[in-house]
C-alpha cells in the first residue's frame, strides 16, 4: 500500500511539472481533466490492463472524486478541472482499476436500480442481471396489498430494499451468512430509512436448521434468493476482478451449482404460505434442471412455474409456487 501511495505521488508530481504548475502547486491550482487522462496515458494502461469498456471505468472513477453522479458527468469533460488532491485521488483509483479492483469496491458505493448502496471488499457486488430479476418481481407484486417478503443471502441488502424502495406493501426479513455483509445491510437500510421495514439476521443456513430460532415458526407471501450457483470446477474462469477481490464463498454452488439452492428449496416448504412464491436467480443452465427436481422431489409441496430469460437471452429467473 505504501508503495502504491508512493507511486501515486510521483505520478501527481510528474503531471504538475508538464502543465508548467511546478511540484508545489499551489491550492487553488486547477489540471484539466482532459489533460491528466492524456499525459497519465490512463485509457492505454486500462486497456493494457484487460480492462473493459474503459471509458465507462473512467467516467465512473472520475465522477467520484469530483463529487457528481454519474449521469450528471458530460462525457467530453471538457469544462472540467481537478485540484491536485482530486488529481492524485484520480490517479490513485485509476491505478487501482489498473490492477482490476472492481469499480464498486474503489467507489465504495454503488447504485443498484434506483438505490445507492455502500459496498464493501468483503461482500459480493450485485450485477445487473439481479436488477433485472428484482424489476421482475416487484412487477409481480406491484398491485399487491401486503407482502411479506423474505431473502436468504441478501449481501449488501439490494434486492430486498430495492423492493422495499419500491413498494411500501412490502415489509422484509433476510437472512446472511457473512456478518460483514449483516452489518452493511443493515447500514444501507438505515441509510435509506428502510429499517422499520427492514430486518436482518446472521445465520448459517444449514440442513433441519434452515432459519434463526426467532424465525423458525415464521411463514412469508414470497422469498427472494441469488444463491451462489457457479460449479466449483468453474472458478478457473472467472475475471480476475472476481477471483482477486470478490468472496468467492457467494460464489461457490458445489459441484452442480444448486448446492445452496437446495437448501432454499426445503426452506420454501417451510416457510412459505400456501400459494406463496419463490424467485431465484440461477445460471443459465439450471432452469431446466430444477423443473425436473421439482417434479421428482417435490411434487405436492412445489410446483415449477416458470423461468425467464435476462438480457443476454440467457435462461437465469425461475418462480416456484408453494402449493
Amino acid at each position: 500500500m505504501l508503495r502504491q501511495l508512493t507511486r501515486s505521488m510521483g505520478l501527481t508530481s510528474r503531471l504538475l511539472r508538464q502543465v508548467n504548475y511546478g511540484t508545489n502547486a499551489p491550492a487553488g491550482t486547477l489540471i484539466p481533466v482532459t489533460k491528466a487522462l492524456e499525459i497519465g496515458q490512463w485509457v492505454e494502461k486500462l486497456k493494457a490492463a484487460g480492462v473493459e469498456d474503459t471509458k465507462f471505468n473512467v467516467k465512473c472513477i472520475v465522477s467520484h472524486v469530483l463529487k457528481q453522479k454519474f449521469n450528471k458527468v458530460p462525457d467530453s469533460y471538457d469544462q472540467l478541472q481537478l485540484n491536485p488532491s482530486q488529481l492524485a485521488d484520480l490517479e490513485r483509483f485509476l491505478e487501482a482499476r489498473c490492477a482490476r479492483m472492481p469499480l464498486q469496491h474503489i467507489i465504495g458505493e454503488w447504485d443498484f436500480m434506483d438505490i445507492t448502496l455502500k459496498t464493501s471488499p468483503s461482500v459480493f457486488i450485485p450485477r445487473p442481471e439481479t436488477e433485472e430479476f428484482v424489476r421482475l418481481v416487484i412487477d409481480e407484486y406491484k398491485n399487491a396489498k401486503h407482502v411479506d417478503l423474505l431473502e436468504v443471502g441478501c449481501g449488501s441488502g439490494a434486492m430486498s430494499l430495492s423492493m422495499l424502495h419500491s413498494l411500501p406493501q412490502v415489509v422484509a426479513t433476510a437472512i446472511e451468512r457473512s456478518k460483514a455483509a449483516t452489518v452493511l445491510a443493515a447500514e444501507n437500510a438505515k441509510m435509506l430509512g428502510l429499517l422499520n421495514r427492514f430486518e436482518v439476521h446472521n445465520h448459517t443456513m444449514e440442513e433441519d436448521k434452515y432459519m434463526p430460532e426467532v424465525l423458525k415458526d415464521k411463514k412469508y407471501d414470497l422469498i427472494i434468493s441469488n444463491p451462489p450457483y457457479v460449479k466449483t470446477e468453474e472458478f478457473q474462469f472467472l475475471h480476475p476482478e472476481v477471483v482477486v477481490y470478490e468472496n468467492l464463498n457467494a460464489l461457490d454452488g458445489g459441484s452442480d451449482g444448486l448446492r445452496v439452492a437446495r437448501l432454499v428449496f426445503d426452506l420454501a416448504c417451510r416457510h412459505l404460505r400456501p400459494g406463496g412464491k419463490l424467485w431465484l436467480e440461477l445460471g443459465n443452465e439450471h432452469p431446466p434442471l430444477v423443473k425436473t427436481i421439482m417434479n421428482l422431489k417435490y411434487e405436492g409441496r412445489l410446483k415449477f412455474i416458470a423461468s425467464y430469460n435476462d438480457q443476454y437471452k440467457r435462461e437465469r429467473f425461475v418462480q416456484i409456487e408453494k402449493v
